[in-house]
């Protein structure tokens, strides 16, 4: 007998309620649901615990099927969320590429699964994952990953025939070396040990213009360095790019908009990352020739770590500024960026605000905003210099900058080296691992309240951005145990928190939002029961009786099949009467939107504290203190006998606390 039929004389949902602490009971139920053919009591359940274990793959995985299995237009993309749960898992990768492959989505295939196959290979586990890039026309294809002091790869298809040679570049000195594997190399492993046992290595099949993934394979280690920095430390801006023309355009223009408002001068070099883009690179080459920008150019990609190690070597005895692409500067900010700098000897980086800036966003603390235009910036980089230099507001110390634009010292460049390609892969985390390195040589790290820069961010590496920002938060952890405690706890404590307010206050109130029209629901799902959705609850709010004593009419009519889905709080009192589920408030990671969930499940209505809050297309009744749940449930039973939602009309009631409108 399953879970559902053990509670006797109710449909699936029904029983629901009875263990709503057990995720596994959960789960258990969705199956249960979803086999029987009420995929939208199902989904109901899976979301929930989605909700809940926002990192968790099982759950989300679930959900995927369910969606699938519906035929629903979400169903990709729960399969995209799914797999950036666990984006090592084989299986999980699997899935979602075969997803694709059904959409017709060759592009995300070929810009993923590259990425993917290094450690495909290496575990063994890559002919289904070799399957799906021939059948998406992404062969010939190879890969390569370090094993102790060897090089190992492997080759596909039209990278093996005979004589396979490979070029080995080592991107410290510039040199290349030829590699010759033995015939008979297809689908077979090789191995060799490069020339030298300290290099940063790229390979590619001798011709080609990319190196294979997993390049650049990083024997090196970051090393203190012999000279130290003149007396008058000079000052870089470094600028790491690989496509989108127009937003390296507009950062470039903004940073050089910007050298005559700041005393001191700055070289600006740009690390072109072997970009795709023809016109990126003839532009960079072209504002190079005018002298206007340094420019460096990897032969092959090397990412954004190694991108940004050949910079400082270029730039040794410089304070650095790391500044991505795709972030717009103003006025002196490089002069209040480096007197923060220079407030105390034990400094090793400050980073300034941003919309995009982890602990140093604002206005919510690590939750990014819209980047500002160029006139918006100007006001809240002007404002936040104001206030900074009356005194109303001080840098701040924080466990690690956010490195979209940090700005590092350079006697800490030299004491401690620069970033750590050898654990760190490619991108995401490196800034994180050199705050941390300085700080266990005695330095700190600050915010620079007196500054503001915008970032759009997200842009870098795409798809591949979940698996590196697993595999090296995994370093992060093993080498820092202590810091993500260290990092929720300045999240909790908030010490960003006056100066942020300062500057929120000090900012005219933004423009009233035009009202937008209602967001359409989804097509709802086959359900065991008709719903009524009750939107942000809360267990000590003025409405909880009101609820509560529907919840409870509902119960005396099981014949109607009814039920609350209640999205916020419900106390024990309101769980017990057996006919409500419980969703927590969708969040900015979610999937789906709470007006998604209400429209896959079909609710009828929705009933909300403020209507304001829920900009979605159907009947909508404000609660109040005064809400009399007896009269509208006599209403609603009268209007539409609990009808399908497409047949109400919207609904008005006798009660003067309740009224009823379209939102």
């Amino acid at each position: 007998m399953n879970a559902t039929a053990a509670v006797q004389g109710t449909p699936p949902a029904a029983a629901w309620s009875a263990s709503r602490l057990r995720e596994d009971f959960l789960l258990a139920q969705a199956v249960d649901a979803l086999q029987e053919g009420w995929p939208a009591d199902a989904l109901l359940a899976a979301e929930a615990a989605c909700r809940r274990h926002a990192e968790a793959a099982i759950p989300a995985l679930l959900r995927a099927t369910i969606l699938q299995a519906s035929r629903s237009a979400f169903s990709s993309a729960a399969w995209y969320h799914a797999w950036r749960r666990d984006p090592q898992d084989a299986r999980l990768q699997d899935l979602l590429i075969n997803d694709w492959l059904a959409h017709g989505a060759g592009a995300r295939i070929a810009a993923l699964a590259p990425a993917l196959l290094p450690a495909r290979c290496r575990a063994a586990s890559h002919a289904s994952l070799l399957a799906s890039l021939r059948q998406a026309g992404c062969l010939p294809a190879g890969a390569c990953w370090r094993a102790g002091a060897a090089i190992e790869g492997m080759l596909f298809e039209a990278h093996t025939a005979p004589p396979a040679q490979l070029c080995l570049r080592d991107e410290l000195s510039q040199q290349n070396y030829d590699v010759r594997l033995p015939p008979g190399a297809a689908g077979a492993r090789f191995s060799f040990v490069p020339p030298h046992p300290d290099g940063v290595w790229s390979l590619a099949v001798a011709g080609a213009t990319t190196a294979l993934p997993g390049s650049p394979l990083v024997f090196a280690v970051p090393r203190a360095t012999s000279a130290a920095p003149p007396a008058a430390t000079a000052l870089g801006v470094l600028i790491p790019v690989h496509s989108g023309l127009a937003q390296v355009q507009a950062c470039i223009a903004s940073v050089l908009a910007s050298l005559p408002a700041n005393r001191a001068g700055a070289t600006i070099l740009v690390i072109d990352d072997a970009s795709p883009e023809p016109a990126l690179a003839a532009w960079l080459d072209a504002e190079r020739d005018a002298g206007r920008i340094g420019l460096l150019r990897n032969r092959y990609n090397l990412g954004f770590v190694e991108s940004v190690n050949r910079g400082l070597r270029q730039l040794q005895g410089h304070d650095v500024l790391l500044l991505n692409a795709d972030t717009l500067v103003h006025g002196d900010w490089l002069d209040r960026l480096r007197a923060a700098l220079y407030r105390a000897d034990d400094i090793a980086a400050v980073a300034p605000w941003s919309n995009n800036g982890e602990i140093s966003s604002f206005p919510s603390i690590a939750r990014a905003a819209p980047a500002p235009d160029a006139a918006a910036l100007a006001r809240l980089d002007d404002q936040a210099s104001a206030l900074h230099g009356a005194g109303a507001c001080a840098d701040v110390d924080v466990p690690a900058c956010c490195g979209f634009a940090m700005l590092m010292r350079a006697t800490v460049l030299a004491a401690i080296g620069g970033l750590d390609g050898n654990a760190i892969e490619r991108g995401y985390g490196e800034e994180v691992d050199w705050c941390l390195r300085a700080a266990a040589a005695g330095y700190r790290h600050r915010i620079a309240t007196g500054v503001y820069v915008a970032h759009a961010g997200g842009v870098s590496f795409g798809d591949e951005k979940h698996l590196r920002v697993r595999q090296n938060r995994a370093v992060l952890m093993a080498r820092y145990p202590h810091y993500y405690s260290a990092y929720r706890r300045f999240l909790q404590d908030d010490p960003l928190a006056a100066a942020r307010a300062c500057l929120a206050a000090s900012l005219p109130p933004a423009a009233a939002a035009i009202d937008a029209a209602p967001a359409p629901l989804p097509p709802s799902l086959v359900s065991s029961c008709t719903r009524i959705a009750v939107l942000a609850h809360c267990t000590a709010g003025a409405l909880a009786a009101g609820v509560l004593a529907l919840a409870r009419l509902v119960a005396a009519r099981p014949d109607l099949a009814l039920r609350l889905l209640v999205i916020g709080e419900v106390s024990e009192t309101l769980w017990r009467t057996g006919v409500v589920d419980v969703v927590a408030p969708a969040s900015g990671a979610s999937l789906l939107s709470d007006s998604d969930l209400i429209g896959l499940s079909g609710c009828i209505v929705l009933l909300a504290a403020d209507p304001a809050q829920a900009r979605i297309a159907i009947d909508t009744v404000r609660l109040d203190p005064d809400f009399d749940a007896g009269n509208w449930f006599s209403a609603l039973l009268a209007r539409a006998h609990v009808a399908p939602r497409p047949a109400l009309a919207p609904l008005h009631f006798a009660n003067p606390g309740s009224t009823g409108a379209r939102s």
